[in-house]
């Protein structure tokens, strides 16, 4: 089956959605015609910078309370060790 949106349709809709400010996910759907689920998963399974070039999807380091240091170091088992916690 081929694809019904066209890659550079589907950039231009994320571009959209994500600058939408106060509006709803369903009011953009809407005004582009396409379904609001459709519209929340390429939210989900693409990335687009604000300047609308697709970028990657990284995992964020876990930065709570200690800092990248910590995340660096082992992430929240380390951070919880080294606070005692679990002992």
């Amino acid at each position: 089956m081929t694809a019904k949106h066209s890659e550079a349709f589907i950039e231009q809709a994320l571009v959209k959605v994500f600058s939408r400010g106060d509006r709803s996910i369903r009011s953009v759907a809407e005004d582009l015609n396409v379904n609001h689920h459709t519209l929340k998963y390429w939210m989900k399974n693409k990335s687009v910078t604000k300047s609308g070039v697709a970028a990657t999807r990284e995992k964020r380091p876990d930065l709570a309370d200690g800092g990248a240091e910590d995340a660096a170091a082992g992430g929240p088992a380390a951070l919880a060790q080294s606070r005692g916690v679990g002992q």
